[in-house]
């Protein structure tokens, strides 16, 4: 649910992430339409996919997925807060790296 409620916000604002004058321009781009449309279909697919009993195969992609998306945005944002005039994490890198150590804790720790 946070992978498509990720990508409505940043359908919904214009610019979720701004860009610091010394950051990468690609900074701004990946909270674009086009980014934020696959971000809700990937969280679709990964809602509905476990509705049902998951088969090792479907779990394995999934935590591809999810992992790939959240370690990206991780990076993302912690580029972002490297080049903030502040020397301070967002509290949203922050939440980031919280929910990618929990896919990881249910990826390795999960009955399946």
């Amino acid at each position: 649910m946070e992978t498509v409620a990720l990508g409505l916000i940043f359908l919904g604002t214009g610019n979720f992430i701004d860009r610091p004058a010394s950051a990468p321009a690609f900074i701004t781009t990946v909270d674009d339409p086009p980014f934020a449309i696959a971000l809700m279909i990937i969280g679709l697919y990964v809602m509905f996919s476990c509705l049902g009993v998951l088969k090792k195969p479907v779990k394995e992609i999934i935590v591809f997925l999810l992992l790939f998306i959240w370690t990206f945005y991780l990076i993302i944002f912690a580029i972002h807060d490297i080049n903030a005039p502040t020397l301070m994490p967002n509290f949203d890198t922050i939440f980031i790296l919280f929910i990618d150590i929990r896919i990881l804790f249910e990826a390795f720790w999960s009955e399946l």
